[in-house]
């Protein structure tokens, strides 16, 4: 949270705010002087006082944001702070500790990031998520993690499903160039294609399943015998008269209910 709060504090030219704080000025005692030396002083004064008020400004921004950063619990923590230094200063106490207890998460966060392997029936966005933010852990405890480091990690540890584009992509691309970003895109462009060509075996699967099983009861059609290949649709009743018929399902209600010598026909 912190690499990305401090993006964006960048971004709106407010990091200043952070790392200085807003700036005390003082007023300017100013004996009274006649013609240009007053004119040169009072102008002094009003460049102090603009000054001032555009400190005043930034450090509300930049207190906003950290503000509208954090969650419920953790807003408590700042909620009496009014300069934008003071809040970052305790949040960075909160989450990187004294240097003993640093060291000690990054110790921690180091072997994930080394046992890191990504299993067969893990989705590759979740993945890549995880990752990442164990790269973030890491540079956010102070580790300096190589852009090379991350893409030859990021090749290593994809499940076999990758094995080709893996393969590919270190046959073809100069290794000491390529960046993460990269290796992720061209990762996942194969893996939608992958899902494209299961999805069509998937259905490919079913058309043949539906044919073997159309094929399979038109055989067992014409092998019943005494129906000369048509399916059998109507039975004779040994009770009716030799012209009447009724079907196999009504005979065999007809037999449980022991009401066959009815015939009630078709």
């Amino acid at each position: 949270m912190a690499l990305k709060m401090k993006t964006i504090l960048i971004a709106f030219d407010l990091w200043e705010v952070i790392e200085v704080g807003i700036k005390s000025h003082q007023s300017p005692k100013v004996a009274t002087r006649s013609g240009d030396e007053e004119s040169e002083a009072e102008q002094t004064i009003l460049h102090a006082s603009m000054t001032s008020r555009e400190d005043k400004i930034k450090n509300a921004k930049a207190l906003s944001l950290i503000q509208g950063a954090l969650t419920d619990n953790l807003f408590p923590q700042i909620r009496n702070e009014k300069t934008a230094k003071g809040a970052w200063d305790i949040l960075s106490k909160e989450f990187r500790g004294d240097k003993k207890l640093r060291v000690v998460k990054l110790q921690a966060v180091k072997a994930d990031f080394e046992y890191l392997r990504m299993e067969d029936s893990e989705s590759l966005d979740g993945y890549l998520a995880k990752f990442l933010a164990t790269v973030n852990n890491l540079k956010s405890l102070g580790e300096d993690v190589s852009e090379n480091r991350i893409m030859q990690k990021l090749l290593m540890i994809l499940s076999r499903r990758y094995k080709s584009i893996v393969s590919i992509i270190e046959e073809t691309r100069d290794l000491d160039v390529l960046r993460a970003e990269e290796v992720i895109a061209s990762v996942k462009v194969y893996d939608k294609r992958e899902d494209l060509h299961d999805e069509r075996d998937k259905l490919t699967g079913i058309e043949k399943a539906f044919s073997s099983l159309k094929i399979g009861n038109n055989q067992a059609y014409s092998s019943h015998k005494g129906f000369q290949g048509r399916p059998p649709q109507r039975w004779q009743s040994q009770d009716c008269e030799g012209t009447k018929f009724i079907s196999k399902q009504k005979l065999n209600q007809l037999q449980e209910f022991k009401l066959e010598q009815y015939c009630l026909g078709k």
